[in-house]
């Protein structure tokens, strides 16, 4: 089960542009199983009656039902994210009796807010595991939710390390890294761009802020900059606009390091954008909060300022620029971190393990 938002483009066709190098892998791919996803073609073969009912309910709804009818023929049904789907059919899971249903493992990144959490504390029991990669999370599962420490798994977050290489990046990317100052910021939630913005007015200091447009989401960054920046005045050399994944890697490449300003959430809002930073061999400016303390070791491979502190963020962008040698020594870290500690190998096997041992307690509870 996969966030009915994603689609098109299908998984599938996702993974083929990854394998045509022109985006990160897809891992789900990588897990040692047959897989169906469920997606708005349903092809777990609902019944034409059954499928115009469908098309009378949210599309979440829908997948939730429908995950439910077919729970039997599988070993195991994966949620990854897709809490709008994958909650409600939680709920229905707990208080159905069969006992060789498949179990559901879950993949969430942020639980402790508004329904989720509501929801959640009535539905976990019905969720076999809860795989929930930031740390404030799995906390906020234990003590606020109650849930067992062994129905939840915390494996480290994932970076496609082959395709956000910096030896990848166009010999234009490298030419310009070495020509000028130039650093930069990506992302979409919870994004404080204001801040950056106002920090870097007046220093001359050349950035793209790659932010990202999702159709038919309202995020905080827009009603603060305008639908894509249009309402406000930029900082000379400040720049703002979408980018492909391949561009992106040229970003990343050309800049110094990567400033990831957020506001304050007991979530790792802007993983990815640091884990790419990451294995670009680059160093990353973050926003203290308290859900993002997972990737970045203060002074290692980053370092944190305090949430919208312009001034202070001013002066840490300003140091950095003017110490290459220590923005490049904390990117040389953050590659090794991110090919040790974050690898695709390391992520596929933790989410395996979770799995089997998922589809291993059911198979006894059958036997």
């Amino acid at each position: 089960m996969v966030s009915a938002g994603w689609f098109p483009p299908f998984l599938e066709e996702v993974a083929e542009q990854a394998k045509a190098g022109e985006r990160s892998k897809v891992w789900l791919y990588d897990l040692p199983y047959d897989l169906t996803v469920l997606d708005q073609r349903f092809a777990t073969g609902p019944s034409k009656l059954r499928r115009l009912v469908y098309g009378k309910l949210p599309l979440p709804l829908a997948f939730a039902a429908e995950a439910f009818r077919v729970r039997r023929r599988y070993d195991a049904i994966f949620a990854w994210g897709a809490e709008a789907s994958s909650l409600p059919l939680a709920l229905a899971l707990r208080f159905s009796r069969q006992r060789k249903r498949a179990p559901l493992v879950a993949l969430y990144s942020w639980i402790s807010s508004g329904n989720k959490a509501r929801l959640l504390r009535w539905g976990w029991p019905g969720i076999k595991t809860l795989v929930l990669p930031p740390t404030a999370q799995a906390e906020f599962a234990r003590t606020a939710l109650k849930i067992p420490a062994d129905r939840i798994a915390s494996p480290k977050w994932v970076v496609d390390t082959d395709f956000f290489n910096e030896e990848l990046a166009t010999p234009e990317a490298h030419a310009a890294h070495q020509d000028s100052v130039m650093i930069c910021s990506a992302g979409r939630e919870m994004r404080d761009f204001a801040t950056l913005i106002a920090a870097l007015d007046g220093t001359g200091v050349r950035c793209h802020i790659a932010g990202s447009l999702v159709a038919g989401m309202d995020d905080r960054w827009r009603a603060e900059l305008g639908d894509r920046g249009e309402r406000v005045g930029l900082p000379e050399g400040v720049t703002f606009g979408p980018l492909s994944p391949a561009g992106m890697r040229d970003l990343y490449a050309k800049a110094r390091f990567v400033v990831l300003p957020l506001h304050p959430s007991d979530t790792d809002n802007g993983i990815s954008c640091m884990m790419e930073a990451f294995a670009m061999s680059r160093a990353v400016i973050c926003t203290r909060v308290d859900g993002q303390r997972d990737a970045l070791v203060e002074g290692v491979n980053g370092v944190y300022v305090d949430p919208h502190d312009a001034a202070a963020l001013r002066a840490e962008i300003l140091d950095l620029v003017a110490d290459p040698a220590r923005a490049e020594k904390m990117g040389r870290e953050a590659r090794r971190l991110a090919e040790t500690e974050f690898g695709m190998t390391r992520w596929v096997a933790a989410l395996t393990e979770v799995l089997d041992d998922a589809m291993r307690d059911r198979s006894a509870a059958g036997s």
